[in-house]
């Protein structure tokens, strides 16, 4: 099971299942447990989430949350699923990871809607790192090179819109001891280039 009960408003992060037959928790105080089961899609030794159905006290009939794009797992692996506040409403958000990648991981994210008491499709992205205080999601993706590519994103929600407002690129150059940086930052509604430089690479 994630997440304990509403009435102590406690919750579990995500955390790594073998399965969700169901997994509940309460999406926030006041609410009462909601349940969530796999719809799993089995191959040669392998399962992949093809869709997430959710049940509640609010629900007539059970809602159903398509995952696309799954990479399949092993029978003995676990997915990584649970509530997290993503946009800093004081509701728990919805995130399942699609692609278990060695240097990154993608996931899929569902906001918890508080008026209807259901979750809406956000998209996939980079797994979020989570900063209350600033109150911004980050992400991070290594491209190769020993890591000296990457991308690095700031996010956060503007007018209840998840919007991009800080870019981190650095890529090789065609002098293989340099890589660009080039940083972004949005002013208004634009993206601006802030600061471009040169890295060499450590001897």
């Amino acid at each position: 099971m994630l997440g304990v009960t509403a009435a102590t408003g406690q919750v579990t992060p995500p955390s790594h299942v073998k399965d969700c037959h169901p997994c509940t928790f309460s999406p926030g105080a006041g609410l009462p447990p909601y349940s969530f089961t796999f719809e799993l899609k089995t191959n040669g030794g392998e399962r992949a989430v093809e869709a997430i159905k959710v049940a509640g006290p609010e629900f007539e009939a059970p809602q159903t949350l398509p995952v696309s794009g799954m990479e399949p797992i092993g029978q003995d692996e676990t997915f990584f699923f649970g509530g997290v506040d993503i946009n800093f409403d004081g509701y728990l958000d919805l995130m399942l990871v699609i692609d278990q990648g060695g240097a990154n991981s993608q996931a899929a994210y569902w906001l918890f809607d508080p008026e209807t008491k259901t979750f809406k499709p956000l998209g996939t992205y980079p797994m979020f790192t989570v900063d209350k205080e600033k109150q911004q999601l980050t992400t991070y993706s290594r491209g190769g090179y020993a890591g000296l590519s990457y991308d690095s994103r700031t996010y956060r929600f503007l007018h209840n819109k998840l919007t991009l407002v800080g870019e981190e690129k650095q890529r090789p150059t065609l002098d293989p001891e340099v890589f660009l940086k080039v940083i972004r930052e949005r002013v208004g509604d634009t993206m601006k280039t802030v600061k471009s430089e040169k890295v060499h690479v450590p001897k």
